[in-house]
């Protein structure tokens, strides 16, 4: 899980801390691409809030890049569920309290499930959007409500290229993560001109828990069958992506000032999984 700074300073040469005094709250931090985010964040010598409702593995992944850390960066775990709101609101006063300050949100956080567009019911869509669309809007609020005293600062949220291609037995999902993709063009646009917050958005195709969770449930000629498709519709390597490898850095870039003349934008980081073709 803690691969980054080793596996990208080895391949790329890369010294120094490139987040040092960046603070940050990254939500989602228990698992996945969050713990990956919160690893690379803390490596690269930033102060970390990592959110997240499963408190065993947020509090492991806390402890785990703490330790790894030789460049003065540290991590703090607080439980958050992003679908309630005093709830985020409070914790995010808590967490910049405890920053003294903050610079980026990198929101991760975020839920799936699947069934055929015909079956889906309220009670799946309410959940869906509770977490994935209305968890985002709450968190980057939350967020507004610092960067508007800091003067700046910089969002990251986080859709699906299935928002662009759609998902067999995934509308639900989809759905949500366009709606999140047209909610952050929209602040991209908006809060830039009047905060100075820029606010961009990954398309990430990587191998997450939920991804082995859905491989998992099918049965071994479906799987067969997935796993040969992938490698058709992914001309970089085949399949999806490694957390640590290949979205950590692109987090890190985003989180920098080296990011800083990029709004609004969809970033997909899926090895070409989603192309437009003329």
């Amino acid at each position: 899980m803690f691969r980054y700074r080793n596996a990208f300073e080895a391949e790329k040469g890369v010294k120094g801390m490139q987040l040092t005094g960046k603070r940050i709250i990254v939500t989602g931090g228990a698992s996945g691409i969050g713990a990956s985010t919160v690893s690379a964040y803390v490596g690269e010598g930033a102060q970390v809030a990592s959110l997240d409702v499963t408190d065993e593995a947020g509090l492991k992944v806390v402890e785990q890049a703490n330790a790894a850390s030789q460049g003065g960066g540290q991590a703090t775990f607080y439980h958050c569920d992003i679908a309630q709101p005093e709830e985020v609101f409070s914790t995010f006063e808590t967490a910049v309290a405890g920053l003294g300050g903050l610079d980026v949100l990198a929101h991760i956080a975020g839920v799936d499930r699947s069934k055929p567009a015909e079956d889906w019911t309220l009670e799946d869509m309410n959940f869906m959007w509770s977490i994935n669309l209305n968890g985002t809007i709450l968190c980057d609020q939350a967020a507004c409500r610092q960067f508007r005293k800091e003067g700046k600062g910089a969002i990251i949220n986080f859709a699906s290229d299935v928002a662009l291609a759609g998902m067999p037995n995934g509308a639900i999902y989809a759905a949500s993560k366009g709606a999140v993709l047209s909610w952050t063009r929209t602040i991209a646009a908006e809060w830039a001109s009047k905060y100075n917050v820029r606010c961009n958005c990954v398309n990430p195709t990587m191998k997450t828990p939920m991804y082995e969770q859905y491989k998992a449930s099918l049965s071994p000629e479906a799987l067969e069958a997935f796993l040969a498709n992938e490698k058709q519709r992914v001309p970089l390597g085949g399949e999806m992506g490694d957390a640590d490898r290949d979205m950590a850095p692109v987090m890190v870039f985003l989180a920098s000032d080296a990011s800083r003349f990029i709004n609004g934008q969809i970033l997909p980081v899926n090895g070409g999984r989603v192309m437009l073709h003329g």
